[in-house]
């Protein structure tokens, strides 16, 4: 029964050994990745990414925000990229599953099909799910971020939450995407992110667009909503906030 645990603490060790020297530069990142990965994995926040892993190396004091040349100046190679290195080779050695780091930035898209109707219909039997918000809209969840997207959407599937990451000019996206899941309804949307300016906008935007652009029915009053929580992060002021 112990021969498992042993053999995997066995191969696990060899792997570590062909990490880079402990004392350069890449081997103590590549380290500090794997202990805090290890570290996430023991609390329960796995899947992670690796732009979340650099703000939690920089908060530690583990890599720089930036590399500076010798007049100042940003170096083009940055700590992120460093970073995104350590966890690459950390998954190519087998020390950590490579499903635990997800890259919201790029997707892959394949198409349910089956022989026959039937058959389509019978194995989709396993993928029902029931509604658990009583009749309600679930929220809709806007993330600053798409990496803060990205890190969430499992949770967000558990509870049938629609989520999506804006990631700078979003406009069209918020008409085409969110608007038409706000409109005829009271959905609450819930914004994650670190700029007051662009919860206005979200705040603002779904009256708009489904006025000049949805044809889906009435716009949608939003729920103004108090700010539920503004933890300092590793980096920057995130707000959770009710629009």
């Amino acid at each position: 029964m112990t021969a498992a645990p042993v053999y995997q603490a066995t191969r696990a060790t060899k792997a570590e050994g062909k990490l880079s020297a402990p004392d350069s530069k890449t081997g103590k990142l590549q380290r500090a990745c794997l202990d805090l990965l290890q570290e996430h994995e023991r609390e329960g926040t796995i899947p992670t990414n690796v732009t979340f892993l650099f703000y939690e190396l920089e908060q530690r004091g583990v890599v720089p925000k930036h590399y500076l040349d010798a007049a100042g100046s940003k170096r083009p190679r940055t700590p992120r990229q460093d970073t995104s290195d350590a966890t690459l080779r950390l998954r190519e050695l087998g020390l950590v599953p490579w499903w635990w780091l997800v890259d919201e930035s790029r997707k892959l898209t394949t198409w349910r099909y089956a022989a026959s109707a039937y058959d389509y219909v019978a194995e989709s039997v396993e993928r029902v799910r029931i509604d658990c918000w009583r009749g309600e809209p679930p929220p809709l969840v806007l993330c600053e971020s798409r990496a803060t997207a990205g890190v969430l959407d499992g949770i967000a599937s558990h509870y049938l939450t629609p989520i999506s990451g804006t990631g700078g000019q979003c406009g069209g996206h918020l008409v085409n995407k969110a608007v038409p899941l706000l409109v005829g309804n009271e959905r609450k949307v819930l914004y994650l992110g670190d700029c007051e300016s662009v919860v206005r906008a979200i705040r603002s935007r779904p009256t708009r667009g489904a006025t000049s652009r949805s044809t889906r029915g009435e716009p949608s009053r939003t729920r103004r909503g108090s700010r539920l929580r503004s933890p300092p992060s590793r980096s920057r002021a995130v707000h959770a906030c009710v629009v």
